[in-house]
């Protein structure tokens, strides 16, 4: 299974901080104290307003990812949607394709 970047379930405010180290394999601790540091030398607002960010993005442990809805019409000219997902082959090898099949 792919590894994801999750909030940590052992918070200190939002798990931010705790899922990164999580992610990386290091000391919770140790990456709370160094993203305090660089949030306090780097100037408070810029660093507080990236930790608020990470932390509205990044999911909660457990949290499925949302999955892609299939339309049937185009949602800004109502025409039928054609796109059948197949990206690899062009039309005229589509074409070909859905004429060996008949």
């Amino acid at each position: 299974m792919q590894k994801r970047l999750t909030k940590s379930p052992d918070k200190i405010l939002a798990g931010v901080f705790g899922g990164i180290a999580n992610y990386f394999g290091f000391d919770p601790t140790w990456v709370r104290i160094i993203g305090a540091a660089i949030i306090l030398f780097t100037g408070i607002f810029p660093g507080i307003a990236l930790y608020i960010i990470a932390a509205m993005v990044m999911p909660e442990l457990g949290a499925s990812s949302p999955k892609a809805e299939k339309h049937d019409t185009d949602y800004h000219t109502g025409r039928p949607n054609s796109m059948d997902g197949d990206f690899t082959k062009t039309n005229d090898e589509k074409e070909s394709d859905s004429k060996d099949n008949e």
